[in-house]
């Protein structure tokens, strides 16, 4: 966890046997859940609202095994510096949200890659605009 950061009461940063790395002048706000199953990486002076779940892990679906005894996928997440990650949004694994990105309150991040700026929501998220268009 990096210099300036603020940790809101409730908030929970879990690694279970994988790593969360935290940049500098982070702010995750109450009842957010991060994971590191599979490592996350969160640049600097990001914004992570309330309610907020990344998980770098995912179970698998096949329908030969039951889903308890399948295992995880563990892609990771990297999320860049300069992000705002909006209220109850839920990031998935294999996601990449790059630099100056937008993610609206709500969204959800299914393993997608978010370009640089993009300003995105739904469900599943797709770039609506970018911060440049947005003045």
């Amino acid at each position: 966890i990096g210099n300036g950061c603020v940790i809101h009461d409730g908030a929970r940063i879990l690694a279970y046997g994988g790593s969360v790395k935290i940049g500098n002048q982070v702010s995750l706000n109450p009842n957010s859940i991060l994971y590191g199953h599979g490592g996350l990486t969160i640049g600097d002076g990001v914004l992570i609202a309330a309610g907020v779940v990344i998980i770098p892990a995912n179970h698998g679906i096949s329908p030969e095994v039951p889903i308890r005894r399948q295992g995880l996928t563990k892609a990771g997440i990297h999320i860049g510096s300069d992000v705002w990650i909006g209220a109850g949004v839920t990031i998935l694994d294999g996601s990449t949200v790059e630099d100056g990105a937008v993610v609206a309150a709500g969204a959800v991040i299914p393993g997608k890659h978010i370009p640089p700026g993009a300003i995105v929501g739904g469900v599943p998220a797709r770039v609506l605009t970018t911060r440049a268009a947005a003045k």
